[in-house]
């Protein structure tokens, strides 16, 4: 009914439930193999989270490997391979490398063997040297390529999870990413 009063503890309830933060899971134990959207842990075994205030003072400091795992568009379904298609131009923090697909919960033996072999040279073969994951806020993507890392012997890996959109609302620079890898276009 419009315009019908309700009691304030009603209004309060509602306020209170709509502000609280979603559950945040807990870690799998191995990759995460569900929907790639949806909330993510606070959290990464072997790994640091960081956020948007910490990251470019980090960038500066330890001037780490940065990595966008954001997946590549795909030519739309049905478009002939004779028509032009041009996607949009792919926003990521100056600097990133993009390697789209390495995010998966699973991925097959060219990508895992192309991501294992750019990391150990982006590095220098460096296990302590700093690497940043990054993809979309509650995406799963990042923190699968970080955990793919710590399991890969690397020591220093941090986990990005606000991801490029937090990058951007905090008024930092960005830069056209071209994909590479596998499953780049």
């Amino acid at each position: 009914m419009i315009g019908k009063k309700r009691p304030i503890w009603a209004v309060l309830a509602l306020l209170a439930l709509l502000s609280a933060a979603p559950d945040t899971p807990p870690e799998p134990a191995g990759y995460w193999l569900g929907p790639p959207q949806g909330p993510v842990p606070a959290t990464i075994t072997g790994g640091t989270v960081i956020h948007t205030a910490d990251l470019p003072e980090l960038i500066r400091q330890a001037r780490p490997v940065l990595v966008d795992v954001v997946p590549a568009p795909r030519r739309p379904a049905g478009q002939p391979d004779t028509m032009p298609w041009l996607p949009q131009p792919h926003w990521a923090i100056p600097g990133s490398l993009w390697i789209p697909g390495v995010g998966w919960g699973e991925i097959g033996a060219p990508l895992a063997s192309y991501f294992h072999d750019r990391l150990e040279a982006l590095t220098g073969h460096d296990r302590d040297r700093a690497v940043v994951f990054y993809c979309r806020p509650n995406c799963w993507m990042s923190w699968n390529a970080a955990r793919r890392a710590i399991a890969d012997g690397y020591r220093n890996i941090y986990w990005y999870p606000d991801g490029i959109e937090g990058w951007q609302a905090a008024g930092l620079p960005t830069a056209v990413a071209v994909p590479e890898g596998p499953e780049a276009r």
